[in-house]
């Protein structure tokens, strides 16, 4: 069976991995599932400032062992612009059709049938707003709740969540718990809030992350 890597942006997608998909893998009969950091510098991990990093680390883990598959777990929301085909992102009228370029663009940059693209759209916090019950076991004040998941009854699909940049999921946590004089912590609070509301649900709101999950399951069991 082929071994599945995932190279992410940072510790809180690397334990999304690790805590949240590594068990939804286990149950479909795929056990070896790894996830590593971008490289960003000798002794140094994490971020997505230079396309060259990720792709430099790609390519290291192909060339590695042949079964194997390979994919990505980094952000739409302030991608680098040293990504391929960035330059042609404004030829795109939505935001779907964005990232399809810049996935293609990764594809083609890499050239080999065993890398899987994929660019969460918007970002890792969308995936936290696929349902109320992270919020609520999370916050105690109750003000914070209400406006999180005011958030949620307002969005059918939480990958749409994003009118503007200043609207991104994690800027609507961070303004969300400013406003009520708490500090939203992406590493100790993403997780747990993912994992309270379980990958089953994530997948059912969130089409776009479900067919990536499900095309993974696929390419490692054939």
């Amino acid at each position: 069976m082929k071994r599945l890597y995932f190279v992410v942006e940072g510790f809180t997608e690397r334990e999304f991995v690790n805590k949240t998909l590594l068990p939804y893998f286990v149950s479909k009969g795929i056990y070896d599932v790894r996830a590593v950091e971008i490289t960003t510098s000798k002794g140094h991990k994490g971020g997505l400032a230079n396309y060259q990093h990720l792709k430099t680390d790609i390519d290291n883990i192909l060339k590695s062992e042949r079964e194997i598959i390979v994919t990505t777990f980094i952000d739409f929301f302030r991608i680098p612009s040293s990504m391929p085909k960035y330059l042609e992102l404004n030829s795109k009228p939505t935001i779907d059709s964005k990232i399809d370029l810049l996935e293609l663009g990764m594809s083609q940059s890499i050239n080999d049938h065993r890398f899987v693209p994929y660019i969460q759209k918007h970002e890792f916090e969308a995936l936290l707003f696929s349902s109320k019950e992270g919020f609520k076991l999370m916050y105690d004040d109750p003000r914070i709740v209400k406006d999180l998941c005011d958030i949620v009854d307002e969005f059918e699909n939480p990958e749409d969540i994003n009118t503007r940049p200043e609207f991104a999921p994690s800027k609507r946590l961070i303004n969300t718990l400013a406003n009520r004089g708490e500090k939203y912590d992406k590493v100790a609070e993403g997780n747990l809030i993912a994992d309270e509301i379980g990958l089953e649900i994530i997948m059912e709101k969130c089409l776009r992350f479900k067919n990536w999950i499900d095309k993974l399951v696929n390419l490692v069991l054939t």
